[in-house]
């Protein structure tokens, strides 16, 4: 009686340990760090499933006291608008069994609201807009990358004409940063809530089943993407943007479609899960591929990749 709190204890305490290194390297490694960071609710959400509710709200306002102990408070603020409360709601829908588009539709605008709190708070303590903020952030972006550039032996001749116009880049992504940020939440909140789900399942019935990614979108959203693309087409500056934003979404969502049926044929096919691991290489490596990826997800509207069932369990 007395080995199970003590192993709670413990599973608890490594959970709010990795994900405090998460959260860390986000802060304190460049470039790098933010893509670890990306997965700092994941700690979280399994130690929600594991420990319950309330363990979970204590570890996040642990990891929280621990990141302004070592960044600063404004870190620990954006860790609990960014990633404690997406991992609290993500945890919540995997235990109520949503589907995973719901679960992670209402993640991604847990995140976004969180973000939109955030920028607010920030701009508002700078005493400016949020959009002289955004032009702010986005110039120190610009010039970090361009350091970087030269810090990994780039030469200037090449690195100017990719920047010489920094005023063009600022505002290219000023424009698309609504749909670069819903597009980020959507593929953040979809990793954290799929590898939560399996993680959860595989500790609590060892050797049965684990979930695959699942993933089918109404077919009525294709209007929304070509609605889209015909607001990109028209030629008016406003109509433009919201079509580019648009977009950027859309392809998100269909990407998440053609990886769902990616993940369906490996299974179905029986392929060894290192084909699963080196096709995810090659998507990150390979940008004609993210494409054919979303390509698929769109046309499987019409085509139905998924037509054939599989032998097993209809989740397997």
């Amino acid at each position: 009686m007395k080995e199970v709190p003590a192993r709670t204890l413990v599973q608890s305490a490594a959970l709010c340990l990795a994900s405090l290194t998460l959260a860390l390297a986000g802060g304190m490694i460049p470039i790098a760090g933010s893509f670890f960071s990306l997965l700092t609710p994941l700690p979280l959400i399994l130690l929600s499933l594991k420990g319950g509710r309330v363990i979970a709200l204590l570890g996040v306002l642990t990891v929280g006291i621990c990141v302004a102990g070592l960044l600063s408070p404004g870190h620990a603020w954006f860790f609990y608008i960014q990633f404690g409360l997406p991992a609290m709601v993500l945890a919540e829908a995997i235990r109520r069994q949503w589907a995973p588009e719901v679960s992670v539709a209402v993640g991604s605008l847990t995140v976004i609201v969180g973000g939109m709190i955030g920028l607010f708070s920030l701009a508002w303590g700078a005493g400016g807009s949020m959009l002289d903020f955004l032009n702010h952030r986005l110039d120190i972006a610009v010039r970090e990358a361009m350091e970087l550039y030269n810090k990994v032996g780039v030469s200037p001749d090449e690195v100017g004409p990719l920047f010489g116009s920094g005023e063009e880049v600022r505002s290219f992504l000023l424009i698309t940063s609504p749909g670069l940020f819903m597009a980020a939440a959507l593929l953040t909140t979809s990793a954290n809530f799929f590898l939560a789900r399996r993680g959860s399942i595989q500790a609590t019935l060892s050797g049965a089943a684990t979930p695959g990614f699942t993933w089918r979108v109404p077919d009525s959203l294709v209007w929304v993407f070509i609605g889209s693309a015909a607001l990109l087409l028209s030629g008016l500056p406003i109509a433009k943007e919201i079509g580019v934003n648009g977009l950027l979404v859309m392809m998100t969502v269909y990407f998440l479609q053609g990886l769902a049926i990616a993940t369906f044929w490996i299974r179905r096919l029986r392929l060894s899960p290192f084909v699963g691991f080196l096709g995810v290489a090659l998507l990150l490596l390979q940008p004609l591929l993210l494409l054919l990826v979303t390509l698929v997800g769109l046309f499987d509207i019409w085509v139905v990749f998924r037509r054939h069932s599989l032998s097993g369990p209809p989740d397997v």
